[in-house]
Protein backbone atom coordinates (compact mmCIF):
# COMPACT_ATOMS: atom_id res chain seq x y z
CA UNK A 1 0.00 0.00 0.00
CA UNK A 2 0.98 3.87 -0.24
CA UNK A 3 1.71 6.38 2.12
CA UNK A 4 -0.29 8.60 0.15
CA UNK A 5 -4.02 6.85 1.46
CA UNK A 6 -3.47 8.22 4.98
CA UNK A 7 -6.38 11.03 5.47
CA UNK A 8 -6.84 13.81 7.49
CA UNK A 9 -9.65 14.72 9.62
CA UNK A 10 -8.71 18.12 10.62
CA UNK A 11 -10.85 21.01 9.11
CA UNK A 12 -9.35 23.68 7.65
CA UNK A 13 -9.88 27.06 9.27
CA UNK A 14 -12.03 28.78 7.24
CA UNK A 15 -14.67 26.20 7.37
CA UNK A 16 -15.18 27.35 10.82
CA UNK A 17 -15.86 30.67 10.24
CA UNK A 18 -18.16 29.41 7.04
CA UNK A 19 -20.15 27.40 9.56
CA UNK A 20 -20.82 30.72 11.37
CA UNK A 21 -21.10 33.52 8.55
CA UNK A 22 -24.08 30.86 6.98
CA UNK A 23 -25.71 30.86 10.70
CA UNK A 24 -25.96 34.88 10.81
CA UNK A 25 -27.55 34.63 7.19
CA UNK A 26 -30.21 32.46 8.57
CA UNK A 27 -30.44 35.31 11.34
CA UNK A 28 -30.68 37.66 8.58
CA UNK A 29 -33.37 35.75 6.47
CA UNK A 30 -35.75 35.64 9.39
CA UNK A 31 -35.18 39.08 10.08
CA UNK A 32 -36.51 39.57 6.75
CA UNK A 33 -39.11 37.29 6.60
CA UNK A 34 -40.52 38.10 10.28
CA UNK A 35 -42.55 41.58 8.70
CA UNK A 36 -44.00 39.68 5.81
CA UNK A 37 -45.42 36.88 8.27
CA UNK A 38 -46.85 39.82 10.65
CA UNK A 39 -48.51 41.46 7.41
CA UNK A 40 -49.86 37.95 6.60
CA UNK A 41 -51.17 37.27 9.90
CA UNK A 42 -52.69 40.78 9.95
CA UNK A 43 -54.66 40.12 6.22
CA UNK A 44 -55.59 36.85 7.88
CA UNK A 45 -57.16 38.39 11.00
CA UNK A 46 -59.36 41.23 8.93
CA UNK A 47 -60.24 39.28 6.59
CA UNK A 48 -62.08 36.85 9.57
CA UNK A 49 -63.30 40.34 10.96
CA UNK A 50 -64.77 41.46 7.79
CA UNK A 51 -66.65 38.23 7.68
CA UNK A 52 -67.91 37.91 10.97
CA UNK A 53 -69.00 41.60 10.58
CA UNK A 54 -70.89 40.72 7.70
CA UNK A 55 -73.29 39.22 10.11
CA UNK A 56 -73.93 42.15 12.07
CA UNK A 57 -76.75 45.20 10.62
CA UNK A 58 -74.81 48.10 11.67
CA UNK A 59 -78.31 50.43 10.78
CA UNK A 60 -79.87 48.29 13.92
CA UNK A 61 -77.25 50.45 16.04
CA UNK A 62 -78.15 53.94 17.01
CA UNK A 63 -74.60 55.30 17.37
CA UNK A 64 -73.84 54.17 13.39
CA UNK A 65 -77.19 55.39 12.20
CA UNK A 66 -76.76 58.68 13.46
CA UNK A 67 -73.11 58.92 12.34
CA UNK A 68 -73.85 57.38 8.90
CA UNK A 69 -76.99 59.62 8.51
CA UNK A 70 -74.80 63.08 8.61
CA UNK A 71 -73.01 61.92 5.44
CA UNK A 72 -76.39 60.34 3.95
CA UNK A 73 -75.76 56.37 4.37
CA UNK A 74 -78.49 54.51 5.23
CA UNK A 75 -79.47 50.87 6.04
CA UNK A 76 -77.51 48.18 4.09
CA UNK A 77 -75.28 51.09 3.04
CA UNK A 78 -73.23 51.32 6.79
CA UNK A 79 -72.26 48.04 6.35
CA UNK A 80 -71.20 48.51 2.67
CA UNK A 81 -69.08 51.82 3.82
CA UNK A 82 -67.63 49.80 6.75
CA UNK A 83 -67.07 46.82 4.56
CA UNK A 84 -64.80 49.00 1.39
CA UNK A 85 -63.14 50.91 4.19
CA UNK A 86 -61.93 47.69 5.62
CA UNK A 87 -61.00 46.34 2.46
CA UNK A 88 -59.24 49.19 1.09
CA UNK A 89 -57.38 49.02 4.81
CA UNK A 90 -56.02 45.46 3.28
CA UNK A 91 -55.11 46.61 0.07
CA UNK A 92 -53.22 49.13 1.15
CA UNK A 93 -51.23 46.25 3.54
CA UNK A 94 -50.38 44.11 0.23
CA UNK A 95 -49.15 46.81 -1.68
CA UNK A 96 -47.38 48.73 1.11
CA UNK A 97 -45.38 45.21 2.14
CA UNK A 98 -45.99 42.61 -0.50
CA UNK A 99 -45.92 44.43 -3.68
CA UNK A 100 -42.67 47.00 -2.03
CA UNK A 101 -44.41 50.37 -2.73
CA UNK A 102 -43.46 51.33 0.67
CA UNK A 103 -39.22 52.14 -0.75
CA UNK A 104 -41.01 53.41 -3.58
CA UNK A 105 -40.12 56.94 -4.28
CA UNK A 106 -42.32 60.11 -5.36
CA UNK A 107 -42.51 58.58 -8.71
CA UNK A 108 -44.84 55.72 -7.67
CA UNK A 109 -46.78 57.83 -4.73
CA UNK A 110 -47.67 60.39 -6.67
CA UNK A 111 -49.72 58.05 -9.77
CA UNK A 112 -50.88 56.27 -6.90
CA UNK A 113 -51.96 59.01 -4.83
CA UNK A 114 -54.31 60.04 -8.10
CA UNK A 115 -56.11 56.32 -7.91
CA UNK A 116 -56.81 56.35 -4.31
CA UNK A 117 -58.52 60.22 -5.32
CA UNK A 118 -60.47 58.51 -8.08
CA UNK A 119 -61.24 55.34 -6.18
CA UNK A 120 -62.73 57.79 -3.13
CA UNK A 121 -64.30 59.57 -5.57
CA UNK A 122 -66.42 56.21 -6.97
CA UNK A 123 -66.84 55.00 -3.35
CA UNK A 124 -68.82 58.82 -3.25
CA UNK A 125 -70.22 57.83 -6.21
CA UNK A 126 -71.87 54.85 -4.79
CA UNK A 127 -72.84 56.48 -1.78
CA UNK A 128 -75.10 59.33 -3.66
CA UNK A 129 -76.61 56.60 -5.85
CA UNK A 130 -77.49 54.69 -3.02
CA UNK A 131 -79.13 57.57 -0.73
CA UNK A 132 -80.83 59.30 -3.41
CA UNK A 133 -81.74 56.37 -6.10
CA UNK A 134 -83.39 57.26 -9.15
CA UNK A 135 -87.73 56.15 -9.01
CA UNK A 136 -88.20 55.09 -12.67
CA UNK A 137 -84.33 53.29 -12.41
CA UNK A 138 -85.25 50.47 -10.37
CA UNK A 139 -85.92 47.09 -12.18
CA UNK A 140 -89.61 45.68 -11.32
CA UNK A 141 -87.87 42.04 -9.92
CA UNK A 142 -85.79 44.44 -7.28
Amino acid sequence: MSDHTATTTAEPAHAHAEAHSHEGHHGSMLSHVKPYLIVGAALFIFTVITVALSYFDFADYGMFRWLFGKIGVHGMGINIVIGLSLATFKVCLVGAWFMHLKQEGATIWRPLGLTFFFCFCLFMLFLLAHSDPIPTSSHPLH
